[in-house]
């Protein structure tokens, strides 16, 4: 969900918003001093209250929803969802028991997100409760599966919502909105429950309004105004058969499964749901599906049929497909191509990945559907990616290793060779940095291959931090990892602060950062922000952390090895278990869950356990020190020079004197 109210400007966040108070349209914006966004929200929400309260201090109506307003609402999803319900099952063979089951499933998962909210996250207390009220674990853990997948699309389309803001008149607050949502999602749950003829009242609105909407014939919020019930006014003539006039009936337009995707992308990245890395992710499932279903296909065209000949194109083509200049030039149709000449293991696409595929592609058809068939686009026959996501059975899907041994940690002698490098001792220049000489410069290269064995940190966190995150000034200075407008992070447990690690302090960092300071930078590494790549943590690999690698290891550390059609080594993602490796059983777990950004290992410590303090954390991060202890300071700070505190390859003063103009 977006939050409209909060912006951020040069490193600081504003509240704003536009209200009308005693006849006089105002603009105000006001400074926070929040050090997250998650801090400027709660911020933001007592700054709209106050608001609220001025306005209606000024004899302004309130701009909140009303409850006749929510009734209508109620009425018209439970409406709607039961007509759409009933449509499936009558058209649908399946037997009734099934149905049955199917809506009391969906029924309890649209109750979960009435009452906690269309991203609460479902957790073990939940499944629990199902339990107890007597449901047995397959299907307990179906309705967990249903609620993820509901969350997966949009719960609640934008065009419903669209609708009802502008034909019940209610004002589009961000709080009006979220009463949209829960209200929708409970009357989709009595909707599922009334098509089983099992009616309940505990979605949480009044059981008169079940009543009233199930006898309302009003016209639906999406229809036309002007479609009424003919008034009973005098009879007309009757006219010859041969002079009436055939009228044409219209037809709705098709709509093209790939146009769907890039309006459903436009929506997300309007509202900042989906980042690059997503959208990039959700084009490629749609490609692919496109492309299984033969090319240009349209929604309404889909059938199951297509679903499978997904399946069959991603286990066909090669399992690190469109990598070549041949298959970027000649696209699916080239993978396939190259998977002919290659060995059996080295085809397929994993089942994860096309799970994940498979969630992209139910996303788009789900925000494709709208509010109403007359809008909306649907495929003209049910289809069910349930089989396409299970792959082939059960025994083929478990796992073979535990997740310990699918990825290999640097070992302390290791880490001592990648940071014996020239980068710590001196280089050529500011373009050769592995290339021994007198140079020691402090940016990107210097700091992050010592920030990852130090923190055990994911390379996107700390590539990507913004200095308003950086607080080298606080009694004990310390690093804000959190969700910024240019990286998001792993999952919101990754949001943690972490103490400057004494290490960095020792070989200048503080110094740095008041040195990129004042050259007027917003970024800690100014040089990670590329325009090209997807991502900090890309960036990062391919312009430091490969070639880094490279140099220590030519051939590759003993763990190198082959799998399927890619070639699999430690990467830098190994930093975080040499670090936890090293902390395990020194310090509590609790606090090295903190340190890493894990969830807690119990749910009192998920839900309950406050974050650890931080002079705790430096405590802890002090067993990493003998990982850099070798690496000898080089004062003063010297950081890059102004025209290159930006992403970007060498200078053309660089690259050599310029080559002569041939003469005729």
């Amino acid at each position: 969900m977006g939050f409209s109210n909060v912006a951020l400007r040069g490193s600081r966040y504003w509240w704003r918003k536009k209200m009308t108070v005693a006849g006089v349209r105002l603009t105000l914006a006001l400074p926070m001093g929040a050090m997250s966004f998650t801090d400027a929200r709660v911020i933001a929400l007592r700054l709209g209250s106050a608001a609220e309260a001025l306005r209606m201090g000024y004899g302004e109506r309130s701009s909140g929803v009303r409850p006749d307003q929510l009734k209508k609402v109620f009425s018209d999803a439970l409406r709607w969802q039961l007509q759409r319900i009933l449509e499936d099952q009558i058209a649908s063979s399946t037997p009734a028991a099934d149905h049955a089951s199917l809506n009391s499933r969906y029924a309890e998962a649209w109750t979960f997100l009435s009452k906690r909210g269309v991203e609460a996250k479902w957790s073990l207390d939940d499944y629990e409760r199902l339990i107890d009220n007597g449901w047995d674990k397959g299907e307990a853990k179906a309705v967990a599966n249903t609620v993820f997948d509901l969350q997966s699309g949009s719960p609640v389309s934008a065009q419903q919502i669209d609708s009802y803001v502008a034909n019940f008149a209610i004002a589009p607050t961000t709080t009006n909105l979220d009463k949209l949502r829960v209200t929708i999602c409970a009357a989709k749950a009595v909707a599922c429950r009334k098509a089983t003829a099992n009616l309940l009242t505990d979605a949480g609105v009044p059981a008169s309004w079940i009543d009233d909407a199930l006898a309302d014939d009003a016209p639906f919020a999406w229809e036309e105004a002007s479609i009424t019930a003919p008034r009973q006014s005098e009879p007309r003539p009757p006219c010859p058969i041969e002079a009436a006039a055939v009228q044409p009936v219209s037809v709705k337009a098709k709509q093209y499964f790939v146009d769907a995707a890039e309006a459903c992308i436009a929506v997300h990245e309007g509202q900042r749901a989906w980042d690059a890395v997503t959208i990039q992710q959700v084009r490629t499932a749609i490609r692919l599906f496109d492309h299984a279903c033969g090319g240009d296909v349209f929604i309404e065209d889909i059938t199951q049929e297509h679903v499978t000949a997904f399946t069959d194109l991603c286990r066909a083509l090669p399992n690190r497909w469109g990598r070549t200049t041949e298959e970027r030039a000649g696209g699916i149709a080239a993978s396939l191509e190259r998977a002919k000449t290659m060995a059996p293991e080295m085809l397929g696409v994993s089942q994860i990945t096309i799970n994940k595929h498979i969630t992209w592609i139910m996303a788009v058809l789900d925000h494709a559907e709208g509010a109403n068939d007359e809008n909306g686009h649907r495929p003209a026959e049910p289809i069910s990616f349930k089989k396409a996501r299970k792959g082939v059975g059960k025994k083929a899907r478990q796992q073979r290793k535990r997740d310990r041994e699918k990825r290999a940690n640097w070992t302390k002698q290791e880490v001592r060779r990648l940071l014996s490098a020239p980068i710590w001792t001196g280089v050529a220049g500011i373009d050769r940095r592995l290339t021994p000489g007198s140079e020691i410069l402090h940016d990107a290269w210097y700091w992050l291959p010592l920030m990852l064995p130090l923190y055990g940190g994911r390379s996107s966190e700390l590539a990507g931090l913004p200095l308003r995150d950086v607080h080298e000034d606080a009694p004990i200075p310390y690093l804000q990892i959190d969700f910024t407008e240019d990286r998001g992070l792993k999952n919101v447990q990754s949001v943690r602060k972490l103490p400057i690690h004494p290490e960095l302090i020792r070989l200048g960092f503080i110094d740095y950062v008041r040195a990129i300071r004042s050259a007027g930078c917003t970024m800690l590494f100014p040089e990670m922000a590329s325009p090209t790549n997807l991502s900090f943590a890309s960036t990062f690999y391919k312009s430091i952390f490969n070639p880094w690698r490279k140099w220590a290891f030519p051939e590759g550390t003993s763990w190198r090895h082959q799998v399927g059609g890619a070639w699999k080594d430690k990467d830098v993602h190994s930093f975080r278990g040499t670090a936890t490796s090293i902390l395990k059983g020194v310090v509590p777990d609790s606090v090295r869950c903190d340190i890493f950004g894990h969830e807690g290992e119990t749910e009192t410590a998920r839900t309950y356990d406050d974050e650890a303090e931080l002079s705790i954390k430096l405590e802890a991060l002090k067993h990493l020190t003998p990982l850099t202890a070798h690496i000898h300071p080089s004062l003063p700070i010297r950081v890059r020079p102004t025209s290159r505190l930006k992403f970007g390859v060498r200078t053309p003063s660089r690259l050599g004197p310029p080559k002569a103009r041939k003469t005729k």
